[in-house]
């Protein structure tokens, strides 16, 4: 940790950001003392998909596709302007999925725009839909639903905001279960969201 800290100081970074567990003491304090600052705050959900699929509907649901390379540009672009950072090696690794268990859908707006982009993975060891960001709850939810029934089966989890009450009782009426909490925190400028951040705890490389 002390040669991240040490590096972005060194090169003019204005904010390093990690996403820790609220539950985990020692690690929230050693994170603080590092000046690290909770900014924000997400319940970890978990859905067991049935075997057939999800059976539930969303608005928009039918604005979700598949993820291209071409669409790596908007992707970024729609991020910077959510989260305030952006990662195109991680959505190419999601998009061209060289290892087998990555997926990544994007929700398409009117005239072709990318108001919407989720990753999950399918790994045995690490059963998880996100990173992902979206500027609405329907948005959100349509992308949700797409990358949950991939995972027929099993039982993803993903971390959905706090601040964001109808997105959480959506997925309560969906049949989740909060398993964690965890903590966005900040060393450095925060940024608030201008729109829904959906972290994970891989591919948190900004």
């Amino acid at each position: 940790m002390r040669h991240i800290v040490d590096f972005t100081d060194r090169n003019g970074y204005r904010a390093l950001r990690l996403t820790q567990s609220a539950l985990n003491l020692d690690s929230f304090s050693l994170y603080t003392r590092a000046g690290f600052v909770p900014r924000h705050a997400y319940q970890d959900m978990m859905i067991a998909v049935p075997p057939g699929g999800m059976r539930q509907t969303a608005p928009g649901r039918d604005r979700v596709r598949d993820a291209t390379t071409a669409d790596i540009p908007a992707i970024a672009a729609l991020e910077m302007s959510v989260s305030g950072i952006s990662r195109e090696q991680d959505y190419r690794l999601a998009i061209d999925n060289p290892h087998g268990f990555w997926s990544a859908s994007v929700y398409e707006g009117d005239g072709g725009s990318v108001d919407g982009f989720l990753i999950s993975c399918g790994h045995p060891a690490m059963n998880m839909v996100g990173p992902g960001f979206m500027r609405t709850v329907e948005q959100a939810s349509a992308l949700i639903l797409r990358e949950l029934d991939r995972h027929r089966g099993r039982s993803p989890v993903f971390l959905v905001p706090v601040d964001r009450p109808a997105l959480v009782r959506l997925m309560y009426d969906w049949g989740a279960r909060n398993v964690e909490l965890h903590f966005c925190q900040v060393r450095g400028e925060f940024q608030p969201f201008a729109g829904i951040n959906m972290p994970m705890f891989l591919m948190e490389t900004a």
